[in-house]
């Protein structure tokens, strides 16, 4: 059986509906690693298409953009691959309802429960829930119990979720996870599990459950913030035989993300103009480029619309304010993603 498991696809960021500055939008990037993630499911004849949670970017999304998410579900699901889908806290653990829901082939975990999936001799219990937002660790066991994952009789068993686990590492700075009531402990994983999927981790890893057990993060297919800028971004495409479990990560496109820090020096428009136009040879042409102001000054010197006009239309560009200064400025100050 061939798995293709992805995760934290964040489809309609930055994907206005009806925008009111025509520029580069990121939410393409998301939408065209989604598309290909799809067509890559279909032409490798995958058995099962698996989303670990947070297929939107937030719970209240424009109808357009839910149709353009679902739509393309259909081609997958009409060529008999089964589509599992985990409600993550983006979506405020319930993915916004759609007709396609009723196809036999497609089945969220908007509880918990079991799927029961078999392709020739083998036979892969799938049991998850959705994202448990307050107190994981405290409802993790009692959530299992009620998937009734344990008690099938299957080859395999497959957990999953879109929650955080202890170990998980996130950032620049190689944040990791400590065990605690949003944290699941990684001992609190059952013994009879042959492997753990979650979304919910932006960056892709492998961790071990106290017993062993696989845990497979694939990260987010996009880079959704400057704390993921030296992450690879890609899937798991996850073969189950008889004889044990393997799994390839595959990586997918993602824009480069810069950041241009200005001196504490330099305060006029101009010079700091200067400063920015200094750095452009280096800059990629599709770039995502943040620039960091020092002072205050400097942010209310700095003008999105100008810096619009030094960047190429293939570059995204926002600036960062200093630490001490709140965001209330930020919409006229930013490229707004």
């Amino acid at each position: 059986m061939k798995v293709l498991f992805f995760a934290d696809s964040h489809l309609g960021f930055d994907f206005p509906v009806r925008p009111r500055i025509e520029r580069r939008r990121r939410g393409w990037d998301f939408f065209n690693n989604y598309h290909h993630i799809l067509e890559t499911a279909i032409t490798e004849n995958v058995d099962v298409l698996l989303h670990g949670g947070d297929v939107f970017f937030r719970s209240k999304i424009p109808k357009p953009v839910i149709e353009k998410v679902y739509e393309p579900l259909l081609k997958v699901l009409d060529s008999g691959i089964d589509v599992l889908l985990v409600p993550g806290n983006h979506e405020r653990s319930r993915l916004p309802t759609t007709p396609l829901f009723r196809h036999p082939q497609l089945r969220v975990f908007d509880r918990p429960r079991t799927i029961l999936i078999s392709q020739e001799s083998i036979s892969v219990a799938f049991g998850g829930f959705p994202n448990i937002r307050n107190d994981v660790a405290g409802e993790f066991a009692g959530a299992v119990d009620a998937s009734c994952l344990l008690d099938e009789h299957a080859n395999f068993k497959i957990l999953c979720l879109h929650q955080s686990i202890e170990d998980a590492v996130v950032g620049v700075q190689n944040y990791r996870f400590r065990k605690g009531r949003d944290v699941i402990g990684k001992e609190q994983f059952p013994a009879d599990l042959d492997l753990i999927l979650s979304g919910h981790i932006h960056r892709q890893q492998i961790l071990r459950s106290t017993e062993g057990t696989p845990i497979i993060y694939p990260g987010s297919i996009e880079r959704t913030s400057f704390a993921e800028r030296l992450e690879t971004k890609g899937y798991y495409m996850i073969e189950i035989s008889e004889t044990g479990i393997d799994w390839e990560f595959r990586e997918l496109p993602a824009r480069p993300m810069l950041e241009i820090s200005l001196p504490e020096a330099l305060s006029d428009e101009s010079a700091l103009i200067k400063a920015i136009q200094s750095r452009l040879p280096s800059i990629p042409d599709d770039a995502i480029v943040r620039i960091r102001c020092a002072t205050e000054t400097q942010v209310q010197s700095m003008k999105i619309s100008r810096l619009r006009e030094i960047f190429p239309d293939s570059v995204n560009v926002d600036i960062a304010l200093p630490p001490g200064v709140t965001g209330s400025r930020r919409g006229r100050r930013s490229d707004g993603y």
